[in-house]
């Protein structure tokens, strides 16, 4: 399976230097493009029907004089041509393929032959292969980028998720939106018809990798729901999936792109919970729960909470009520103490913290110290006012971004807890804190509550089992 990831040299089927009149073939120049833009070290061979040059490579217009030992096909040739295309593989000893053509069972489910014919071709000559329909791979680790739509590949960032994607367009969006949340990801896997590998072959890779901390899962249809608890349910770890075609309006639709058949969602949903997996609504949801996911367990549902703004400690204390958290009374001896930090003395403390009476790091440092300390306290909720001004103003030796990250860090590890942080801020210094990618930061403070519950849960699901 590695060498899907990691070849050290590829072949790419179905380059033109031209536009052909489908347009088809010319798709294949960005497959090279992007392999290139993200840093794809290894030998490119582009082999076509015409000759000419791609990026400064000559194409292959007879793919029997390829060399020997291509670790990794591309192809995107006529559906028609894809058996006869693989039969060269096997010859030259290429046994991994991403078959990225379309117009397969997802087009024609009667007694489609041309897949017939791909499946009795790779297995004689033990070819695995990804798709058909597909976009195959992006790795962020070896720059293997093998969609075939122009993607912008140099801004995807290195991370320790790795998804696997039962969609093309799902496949690009999971890419920009887990790069702009400065998530990253070190790999994704567009898993098309799974016309022979799928969710589980990838699923099992995911769970060993060693470049991957979580396994995220866009699915439209689970083919082996039994297998995929199993794994979930012995992985170390997380497994979060975002399930769609749960409609009758989306089946149809479903079935026609990638030949997903749904599934009976109550069931399903039932079914993830006993096996520990996380379920999420879409791909923000998804990237709220790598952000959660990173933290210390959050074992209980008893939360401090600590806001700068009165307005957000009320917005937060609804949100834990709606997500299933508590905010208990913190010991009068503490509040006592918190309370001496106050200017003005206009406000009285509770749980929600209001702070924004106080102007002091120190007793930021102080509170959320003692409180992540009490045994009643199963994790912090922080939304923090910041204005680099402001900041001078408290002072304490936090005033950089850097330095309130490394802070926060320090204090989830020493105390084995969480914190939500998020802060109330232009959005420029809150994507300064996202960048920085030290510790992660929610993009507002309601969001920091559903990630704990995301977090919770999680962790009370894998202690039942």
């Amino acid at each position: 399976m590695k060498q899907f990831f990691y070849p050290s040299n590829i072949a790419v089927f179905g380059v033109a230097a031209q536009s052909s009149k489908t347009g088809q073939r010319n798709l294949a120049k960005n497959i090279i493009s992007n392999c290139l833009e993200m840093g794809f070290k290894g030998a490119i061979h582009p082999v076509g029907r015409e000759p000419g040059n791609i990026h400064g490579k000559k194409i292959i217009t007879d793919p029997w004089s390829l060399p020997q030992g291509i670790e990794l096909a591309v192809i995107l040739v006529p559906a028609k041509f894809v058996a006869e295309t693989l039969e060269v593989c096997g010859k030259k000893g290429i046994l991994h393929a991403v078959i990225s053509t379309g117009g397969f069972k997802e087009f024609n489910d009667q007694d489609n032959l041309a897949e017939k014919d791909i499946l009795s071709v790779a297995k004689r000559y033990g070819i695995r292969f990804i798709g058909p329909n597909c976009i195959g791979v992006i790795c962020t680790g070896s720059g293997l980028c093998t969609p075939f739509n122009p993607m912008g590949a140099k801004r995807f960032k290195k991370g320790s998720v790795g998804l696997i994607v039962q969609s093309g367009g799902v496949t690009t969006q999971a890419a920009y939106h887990f790069s702009e949340e400065h998530v990253g990801f070190s790999k994704i896997i567009s898993a098309g018809n799974k016309l022979d590998l799928n969710e589980i072959d990838f699923l099992r890779y995911l769970i060993h990798d060693d470049d991957t901390e979580q396994i995220h899962m866009y699915l439209e249809s689970i083919e082996d729901g039994r297998e995929l608890t199993r794994l979930a349910r012995r992985s170390k770890k997380p497994v979060v999936i975002f399930k769609s075609n749960v409609s009758k309006t989306a089946s149809k639709i479903a079935y026609s792109h990638t030949a997903a058949l749904s599934n009976d969602d109550r069931i399903v949903d039932g079914v993830l919970k006993q096996a520990g997996i996380v379920r999420v609504e879409d791909l923000h949801h998804m990237t709220v729960a790598a952000k959660a996911l990173q933290l210390p367990p959050l074992r209980g549902d008893r939360l401090a909470v600590i806001s700068l703004s009165g307005g957000y400690s009320v917005i937060l204390g609804d949100a834990c009520e709606r997500y299933g958290f508590k905010c208990p009374s913190l010991p009068s001896e503490l509040m006592n103490k918190i309370e001496g930090f106050r200017r003005a003395g206009v406000i009285r403390m509770s749980n929600p913290m209001d702070f924004g009476d106080v102007h002091d790091i120190r007793a930021l440092a102080f509170t959320l110290e003692h409180c992540l300390a009490l045994d009643d306290i199963d994790g912090v909720v922080l939304s923090f006012m910041y204005e680099p001004e402001m900041v001078k103003i408290f002072g304490g030796g936090l005033g950089s971004p850097e330095q309130m990250l490394n802070f926060m860090r320090k204090m989830c590890k020493e105390s084995n807890k969480p914190i939500g942080l998020s802060f109330f801020a232009e959005r420029q210094y809150i994507e300064e804190f996202k960048r920085l990618n030290t510790f992660p930061v929610f993009n507002d403070p309601v969001e920091s509550v559903r990630g704990l519950r995301l977090l919770r849960d999680y962790w009370q699901r894998m202690e039942r089992n």
